[in-house]
């Protein structure tokens, strides 16, 4: 007896192992959290984390949203690498490209020749080599935005694609929907570079210049400095100045769904948001205006990266098939978000008439994309400055130095860290 207890005892021993192992295995094999990070809090109605919540469901999985606000995350990326804390996938406008190799190659794992071109050119490109970090997620435009009822009121008639406004005729329109069309302000504009820069592009400015196989600092040219003292007087007169001049951490986009502001420039990614909450007021797209030299847009959006290190890359990868590759997922999405498509089979049919209507004007817009843009892009001159430019802009606006002294003080910055002559 004494035998056969030593014998059921070592036998017991010997089978933990192998049972623990199967608890093992199956937790490895069963429902897994795939983290994400984003920039904000996602709203209800958000495509991206529709979508999320779908791909959860069907496959069982989890998903955890890390939410870091956009400036923040330039430092604290980096941070969480170091600590080896990285999320799995990372929705992104510009990390890959000031990280490049803190992240995969998702050409590797993912068909590109689904995608329109100029999207992934745009969002996941690295322009240092022929990998592609990101896949194009958000694909965006910049545009205007416009109160209609405060239009009725003022008695003035839409721009429409085929007769644009002014810059000129925008800012006197502005002033007369300030004093006639019951908005507190005439214009407003995201607090961002890359809305004011559509300024330069159609002053015929730009951050840079081609130098031969490299490039040259453009940012003070007289079309950059005029351009900016333009805008100046927008913030003295029609704008909420504060914006702009920082006195304030206040979102432009809250002040035209509040029906402050009579003429908003931003992008098509708000587009959604303003269908899902604007019910106090009729607002719509207008025609972006032209300036000296032309039209502009900056296309722009968001992509999905997935970290190397990442301990859930797998996953993600899975996320990303899932997503991409299966037509009817990202079609779901996209009429979500009601935007412009990076998919080359897939486009966004709406049923609202009005939403047909805003999208034509929204798709016109791409068409306005300048030489110039595609050459700062190139340029990835942002990975020696970036918000160290806005700072300028926004010392210019609040009055402690003039337009030409911020341009000049920026561009000798530039020049130094980036190694490029200052234009001629």
């Amino acid at each position: 007896m004494k035998k056969l207890g030593l014998f059921l005892i070592v036998l017991a021993i010997i089978a933990l192992p192998v049972f623990a192992n199967g608890q093992s295995e199956q937790k490895a094999t069963g429902p897994r959290t795939l983290s994400v990070l984003l920039s904000e809090e996602p709203s209800s109605g958000d495509a991206l984390s529709l979508i999320l919540d779908k791909w959860a469901a069907e496959t069982g999985n989890k998903v955890e949203r890390l939410v870091i606000p956009y400036d923040d995350q330039i430092t604290k990326f980096p941070l969480m690498a170091k600590n080896k804390d990285l999320p799995d996938l990372v929705a992104t406008t510009r990390l890959t490209r000031l990280y490049p190799d803190e992240f995969l190659d998702l050409s590797t794992v993912i068909n590109m020749a689904i995608f329109e071109p100029q999207a992934v050119a745009i969002i996941g490109q690295d322009y240092t080599s022929n990998k592609n970090l990101c896949l194009p997620q958000q694909f965006t435009i910049t545009n205007v935005y416009y109160n209609a009822d405060a239009f009725k009121k003022a008695g003035i008639e839409v721009p429409t694609v085929d007769d644009p406004w002014t810059l000129d005729e925008l800012y006197a329109n502005a002033k007369l929907l300030q004093e006639k069309g019951g908005v507190k302000y005439g214009m407003a504009m995201d607090a961002s570079r890359a809305r004011y820069d559509n300024m330069i592009y159609m002053n015929g400015g730009s951050i840079t210049v081609k130098n031969g196989n490299s490039f040259a600092v453009n940012v003070n040219s007289k079309a950059n400095v005029e351009a900016l003292e333009k805008f100046i007087e927008w913030n003295n007169t029609v704008m909420p100045k504060a914006i702009w001049a920082g006195g304030t951490n206040d979102n432009p986009a809250d002040y035209f769904k509040n029906g402050d502001v009579g003429i908003y420039f931003s992008g098509s990614w708000q587009y959604n948001g303003f269908y899902q909450d604007i019910k106090a007021f009729n607002w719509g797209v207008m025609p972006s205006p032209v300036g000296a030299k032309g039209p502009s847009a900056i296309m722009g959006g968001s992509g999905l990266a997935v970290p190397a290190n990442a301990d859930g890359k797998d996953l993600a990868i899975e996320f990303l098939k899932w997503f991409y590759e299966d037509s009817a997922n990202f079609q779901e999405y996209l009429n979500n978000d009601k935007g412009l498509s990076s998919l080359k089979d897939v486009t966004y049919s709406p049923a609202d008439p009005k939403v047909v209507a805003d999208y034509k004007v929204l798709q016109s817009e791409v068409a306005k994309v300048s030489d110039a843009f595609n050459v700062d892009e190139q340029s990835n001159w942002r990975n020696y400055y970036d918000n160290e430019y806005r700072d300028a802009l926004r010392q210019a606006v609040y009055g402690s130095v003039s337009a030409k002294d911020s341009l000049d003080d920026f561009a000798n910055k530039l020049s130094k860290k980036s190694g490029w002559p200052l234009a001629k």
